[in-house]
């Protein structure tokens, strides 16, 4: 994994990724910490990538992707209706494992958790969630797989049904952020982000775009 430097730019060709965020889960709109709790999207959860799916209609997709969680895979079965693609379930893609946390809303967690959440608030980048993952762990498994992707996609418009907490992975790596800032980036249910892969380096030409 090349954190720092993207060795696989190519000279001649573009590659394109739309991360796109799963819609609301059936437990509401209140941030909680999902995780690896596998929940299906809600109806307004639904109606949300719905919409996005309508917005893209007119842009072609040669690859659709997604976590193997429930809400990214109802998610991409919503944006491939009415496209040539069947999509492709990439388990290194889900969403970090919050252990303990798994389920919690975020305004408990202070409460319940006062450590990690000071942990978290010091430098997300080296924070580990008790009986979970650290955000290094997931970090490595997201961005090996990404540059697979990448390679196998050169020159290609791919379009990724994933988790906010993903998405901000990638969005940093592209951008050359420092870990710690990714928390800045906002990522709303339903969401799309468009990066584009082309030389002299990757470009955000779209950010947290809610249609």
């Amino acid at each position: 994994m090349n954190s720092s430097r993207h060795t696989l730019l190519s000279e001649t060709s573009v590659t394109t990724l739309l991360l796109i965020r799963h819609g609301q889960t059936v437990d509401g709109p209140a941030p909680r910490c999902h995780g690896w709790t596998d929940l299906p999207l809600s109806e307004e959860g639904v109606h949300q990538v719905e919409r996005l799916a309508r917005y893209l209609q007119r842009r072609h997709v040669d690859a659709l992707y997604a976590s193997d969680l429930l809400r990214a895979r109802h998610t991409a079965d919503i944006l491939a209706q009415g496209r040539d693609l069947c999509p492709i379930v990439e388990p290194a893609l889900r969403e970090i494992n919050f252990g303990d946390l798994e389920g919690c809303l975020l305004e408990e967690l202070s409460a319940r958790f006062p450590a990690v959440v000071a942990a978290w608030r010091t430098n997300p980048a080296t924070c580990r969630f008790p009986n979970g993952e650290s955000f290094q762990e997931a970090k490595q498994r997201i961005l090996l797989t990404v540059e697979a992707l990448l390679a196998q996609h050169a020159g290609q418009t791919v379009a990724l049904a994933l988790h906010s907490g993903v998405n901000r992975v990638i969005l940093g790596w592209a951008l050359g952020l420092p870990d710690e800032h990714l928390v800045r980036l906002e990522q709303d249910h339903g969401c799309l982000n468009v990066v584009v892969f082309g030389p002299p380096y990757p470009r955000l030409t779209l950010h947290n775009f809610v249609p």
